[in-house]
């Protein structure tokens, strides 16, 4: 038995269920700081986008959103590497010191009618900060639970990834939604938006410090002693059959993620600012239909992730895939023709069943396809690019295709062009899940 199997079936239930807990409650706080802008869109637009064309203002706070995936790649091409050589907790700890600083700036930003041109400044820098410590922290975290995860439970282990990242975003909705309720529009325009910022760098100081007591994974604490055979481990084992290049585990990880980050930042925190300007509902009853669809995703990622396991991956990303090229347009359609809370909640409820089926099981697939020595880094950088080409622009993207054509409905047509793009990417991908495959 390789010194990597011993490593791993020595570890204790406990020190699982701690390394997965503390991993996935800091990744709850790091993906609300970074989401939560999406939530605040219109407030963040009157008070550092004002003028007279409100669509314009939208599309210039969309497009400072947007900047946070711009920086995406370049924090996993400078802490991707750092993954694979200072290990995923310290990465993950960086990552969510640098996310407390990016909210803690756009939450006491000076206003435009305050300072002018410098506030949008400084929210693009916080942004920036951001956008930098999401890209090392996605990668970072996703094999950090995989490789904790025993070999028969490791989409099950990586579903919680996304149980953390959208639980973020959920987590946003809800704050946003209170506060909404409580202060009401005219004072959660004038100020209260600062304070899901604030609170969220926070408790980013709070968890960083939880953060610190987690311990490294075994396949990677034990890499620097079985160095020379590193590739047969138990997460590196493969079979002829499931054996991929760098390159091409590269590329369809880009396909996979394509849609995967589209249900979350067009179908869940786009959603919000769509449906209050389209679907005929106020703001604050767009936000508590989003919490609902983002509440039933997140109960579903565990079982999908499970499934995953008995199942393969392949069937749950196809079938995504072909839900939302055959959902999208008519669920946009329900939504603004329906123009009804209730025909929202409807449509963000079965959104949530295919966002599921691959959110579910893509932290486990994108990991699976990289051996251990360069892992950290293509994952990282690998799923960097793709959600910030068509995930970080998609509200930005779908907002300019609405303005250009004058139908709200373009704006599925988006989320169809990336469904087949992961399509076919989920057809040239290996089956993954059944066997142990890499380590």
């Amino acid at each position: 038995m390789s010194s990597a199997l011993q490593t791993e079936s020595q570890v204790t239930k406990k020190a699982r269920t701690r390394a997965v807990t503390l991993a996935t409650l800091g990744n709850v706080m790091e993906w609300y700081d970074f989401t939560v802008y999406g939530f605040l869109a219109l407030a963040i637009s009157a008070n550092f986008f004002p003028g007279s064309d409100p669509n314009a203002a939208l599309l210039s706070t969309f497009a400072v959103f947007g900047v946070g995936f711009v920086a995406r790649p370049v924090g996993a091409f400078i802490l991707g590497p750092l993954v694979d050589s200072k290990g995923r907790k310290f990465v993950m700890l960086l990552s969510m010191l640098l996310m407390a600083a990016g909210s803690l700036l756009v939450g006491i930003a000076p206003t435009y009618a305050q300072i002018g041109l410098l506030a949008p400044a400084i929210i693009v820098l916080g942004r920036l900060f951001q956008g930098f410590s999401a890209g090392g922290e996605f990668g970072s975290s996703a094999v950090f639970l995989v490789e904790w995860a025993t070999p028969k439970r490791r989409g099950l282990f990586g579903s919680f990834h996304q149980v953390a990242t959208y639980g973020g975003l959920l987590t946003g909705v809800i704050v946003v939604a209170v506060l909404t309720s409580i202060l009401g529009p005219a004072q959660m325009q004038a100020w209260g938006w600062r304070i899901p910022f604030m609170f969220g760098a926070f408790l980013a100081v709070m968890v960083l410090y939880l953060r610190r007591r987690v311990e490294e994974t075994p396949v990677f604490s034990d890499s620097d002693q079985t160095e020379s055979s590193q590739d047969s481990g138990a997460l590196s084992q493969s079979n002829d059959r499931t054996q991929l290049s760098s390159v091409k585990g590269f590329f369809l990880t880009i396909g996979i993620t394509a849609l995967w980050a589209v249900t979350s930042f067009v179908t869940i925190n786009y959603m919000p600012t769509f449906t209050s300007k389209f679907a005929g509902i106020n703001q604050q009853e767009a936000l508590w239909a989003t919490c609902i669809g983002c509440f039933l995703a997140v109960v579903l990622f565990p079982l999908a992730g499970h499934l995953s396991d008995r199942f393969g991956r392949r069937p749950f990303i196809l079938g995504s895939a072909i839900a939302y090229v055959v959902l999208s347009v008519p669920l946009f359609l329900l939504i603004v023709n329906g123009r009804s809370l209730l025909t929202v909640i409807v449509a963000q409820g079965l959104f949530a069943l295919p966002t599921a089926a691959i959110a579910g099981v893509g932290t486990a697939t994108v990991t699976e396809l990289f051996a251990l020595r360069r892992r950290g880094v293509l994952v990282s950088i690998a799923t960097a690019i793709a959600v910030t080409v068509f995930g970080g622009f998609g509200g930005f993207i779908t907002t300019l295709l609405i303005e250009a054509t004058g139908s709200p409905i373009s704006a599925a047509y988006y989320v169809v062009g990336v469904a087949l793009i992961t399509l076919v990417a989920a057809l040239a991908m290996p089956e993954l899940g059944k066997n142990e495959l890499r380590r």
